[in-house]
């Protein structure tokens, strides 16, 4: 029996600066967490390979700069993309009221809808700011943020590991069915496009 084929997509890691996109993907890839890391400058990657229900499915995760002034680098690997993982730190209300401006980046970016996993991150700093006053954005807000942008919603921590796993799972199963439902398109639209062969005229 052949072994299946490793599938392999394109994923960018976007949101505003300090929400944890780096610290995310350093626990997708290697299990860890390391307090205090600098910030990402310009562009960086890492490819993780998952088996998402008996297929091999290989990420490319692009690692993106927050700030203002990377915002145009980042928005220029949108085109090349298959999907966004799109991170809000839940303790900081800003970088979920630019959630929006970020979605309409990646859609003007890549010129169409790409799947987006939506990820308010930072979950294990919740109970601090809650008890000491802070706003925090309440997972239904998270939720219905997500429902109204057509993206898959997770509430994660990078420190603790939560729901890592299971939001880049959640990813890759939906770019593998949109890869299989651009495959079947094509190739029904390819069985359209052949004319059926005459038949021979029959003698009464």
């Amino acid at each position: 029996m052949s072994s299946p084929r490793e599938r392999m997509y394109k994923v960018v890691m976007v949101g505003d600066s300090v929400v944890g996109k780096t610290s995310f993907i350093l626990r997708v890839c290697r299990d860890e967490f390391k307090p205090n890391l600098n910030p990402t400058i310009g562009v960086d990657s890492q490819v993780k390979t998952f088996d998402v229900d008996g297929d091999m499915v290989a990420l490319q995760i692009w690692d993106t700069a927050g700030q203002e002034r990377f915002r145009s680098i980042a928005t220029s690997y949108f085109r090349r993309s298959d999907g966004v993982i799109l991170l809000y730190d839940v303790t900081y209300e800003a970088s979920f009221l630019n959630v929006r401006d970020w979605i309409t980046a990646v859609e003007d970016g890549a010129g169409k809808k790409l799947p987006i996993v939506l990820c308010g991150n930072k979950t294990d700093l919740r109970p601090t700011a809650e008890k000491y006053g802070k706003k925090v954005i309440s997972t239904e807000a998270g939720k219905k943020l997500a429902k109204a942008a057509g993206a898959i919603f997770f509430e994660t921590s990078a420190k603790e590991g939560s729901n890592i796993q299971e939001a880049v799972l959640g990813l890759a199963r939906s770019l593998r069915q949109e890869e299989d439902r651009e495959s079947k398109a094509l190739a029904l639209q390819l069985t359209n496009q052949v004319e059926p062969a005459e038949k021979p005229a029959q003698c009464c």
